[in-house]
Order: structure tokens, then sequence, then C-alpha cells
């Protein structure tokens, strides 16, 4: 016996996070996690089973609420995760952020479920959609550099799995797969009837938000999750100079727009089969004013929605490293 309780709790740097396509078949089943299931060394996550105790407001002649009306109301699985990422990690999320395979003019979700073994405790999230996906990283010194991904999430349930865990768990991979980092990138816009040129740039955004909402009916727990309209944001800071004060201030933009992440700004770092592109189309800007914080540089933020134009979708995504 110790002299003194073991006060040691769960630590972050022991959760592992593991990725099954759900069944959908028995869609109230959750998959099963095995050795070959996905595995993700991700930076963060938020996921939880929402739950509430709703009844019991009558008023009873006392300022307390009394316990005997209670109910647990509904639930439903909501969160983020957050990871760095290379084009291995965006070709095996993009058909979850999509919808499918390709950007259609409807939201088909490709449903998964999540195993998160957080140290101590083990639990299952089963039928998840990405309800967003947000691309970003930063020009710095430091791990802002690398590209994120991070997802918002929507489930049916939470199941506790202590005792599903996989007995040889999906390793981590011993072999190179680089992430890549915002001097891999380059922003290339081109305007409605003009030439295309390459935007510099300290920090960009893009937003993929689905639209997503759970759908309950008279039920106690998710029964559906269902898109009502996507759209798709990007958001960069430029400098403020002549060029951009006529080109992305002044005028409102109209044109299209490529993200492009390759080997040939690596210093041959980068392997040249790996490429990652995000292509927006039809892109139309709001202004937004440069303000002046104080002596250094003044930038420009860029904030531009795709759009949809006939059979052209707002975006695509294209990533291979093989």
């Amino acid at each position: 016996m110790p002299c003194s309780p073991d006060t040691r709790g769960s630590l972050g740097s022991q959760t592992v996070f593991l990725v099954e396509d759900s069944v959908t078949a028995e869609p109230c089943v959750p998959a099963t996690f095995d050795s070959s299931s996905e595995r993700y060394e991700i930076l963060a996550e938020s996921i939880r089973y929402t739950d509430a105790l709703v009844g019991g407001n009558g008023l009873t002649g006392t300022i307390d609420k009394t316990k005997n009306h209670l109910r647990h109301g509904v639930r439903v699985v909501t969160g983020q995760f957050s990871m760095e990422v290379g084009p291995y990690e965006v070709a095996a999320w993009k058909s979850r952020i999509q919808g499918g395979a390709s950007v259609a003019t409807n939201f088909e979700p490709t449903p998964f479920d999540i195993m998160i073994k957080r140290d101590k405790g083990t639990v299952i999230y089963r039928h998840c959609v990405v309800r967003a996906a947000v691309f970003s990283c930063v020009s710095s010194g430091g791990q802002e550099q690398v590209l994120r991904m991070t997802l918002d999430i929507l489930g049916f349930e939470e199941h506790e799995a202590d005792s599903d865990f996989p007995a040889t768990p999906p390793t981590i991979p011993t072999t190179d797969r680089l992430y890549w980092l915002i001097g891999d990138s380059l922003m290339t816009l081109t305007p409605d009837g003009g030439s295309a040129g390459d935007l510099q740039f300290d920090q960009f955004s893009l937003r993929i938000d689905n639209g997503v909402v759970p759908l309950v009916r008279n039920n106690l727990m998710v029964t559906a999750l269902q898109s009502r309209g996507r759209e798709v944001t990007l958001r960069a800071s430029t400098p403020y100079s002549s060029s951009s004060h006529s080109s992305y201030y002044i005028d409102y933009f109209k044109g299209g727009g490529n993200i492009t992440f390759s080997h040939e700004k690596s210093n041959g770092e980068v392997p040249s089969l790996y490429d990652t592109v995000f292509t927006l189309n039809n892109l139309r800007s709001v202004r937004v004013s440069p303000s002046v914080k104080g002596p250094g540089e003044i930038p420009l933020f860029i904030d531009m929605t795709a759009h949809r134009s006939g059979t052209t979708a707002p975006y695509s995504i294209v990533s291979t490293y093989a």
C-alpha cells in the first residue's frame, strides 16, 4: 500500500485515435476496430456526447428545482478534432468531407465510427459525419506553419468500449509520411477575363461547411444527419500594397483560384509524387478594410466564397502521393 493515494490521471499523450467506416447496412451496430483500422496522430479533440437534465421547472413554492420529474433529454455526438496533414491524410478524408467521390449537388454522408482511447478509458462514437472541414496554416518559425486540418463532426451515439480496443492496434507508420508546410504552397487567383496571378500570403483558412444538422423527430437520439446547404469560404492575409489595394480591396474579385502544395518549393525534401490541390471556382469577394495596428506592416485580409455554376462545383480536392 502506498503512503498516500495515487492521484495520477489519464494523459493526453497516451491517446489513441482510430477510425473505421460505419456499418451502413446495420447503422445501429458500432464498427469493429482491428489492426487494419485507420490511426491518426491528432493534436487535440473535443468530441462529446451531449447530455442534459430536463423537466422539473414547475413552480413549487421554493427557489430550488425538485428531482422527482427529471429526465435525460436528447443526446447528440458533436465536437472537433485536429491534425497536421500531408497528401496521405487529405486523400483519406476527401470523400468524407465531400460526401462522396465528387462534389455533387447534394451531400450524401459517408459515415464513419471513431474509437478514442483516452489513456484509461475507451469509447466509440458511432455513425459520424463531417459537418465542416477547415484547412489552415500560418507563416511562422513554429508549428503553425504545418498545414492543419480541423474537422467538426456530428454523430449518433457514444458506446463504452474498454473491452473492444483491438488486442493488436494499428501501428503508427514508420516510413516517411511528410506533412505540408505553408512554404510548400502557392495560391493562384485568376480574375474572370484576366490573367492568373500568384498571391503572396501570410496565412490562409479554407472552410468547407456542409451545413449538416441532426434530425431527431420524436426520438431521444439522432436518427439521421442531413445537409441544409454547403458554403465554401477562403480567407487569407496578404501585404497591403498598391497592387492588392486595387485588385482585392477597391475592386471586388470575381474569378477562380487554386491553392497548391507540391514538392517544387520544398528544397528537395518532399517526394516528387506528393501533390495536393484545392481548386475554388466562381469566387466572389467581400470588402474588408485594412486597419493600422502600429508601426509594422499593414495586412489586407481577403474574404471570398466559392459558388456552383451549372455543372461546375464550387470546389474540388486532388491529393496524391504515389
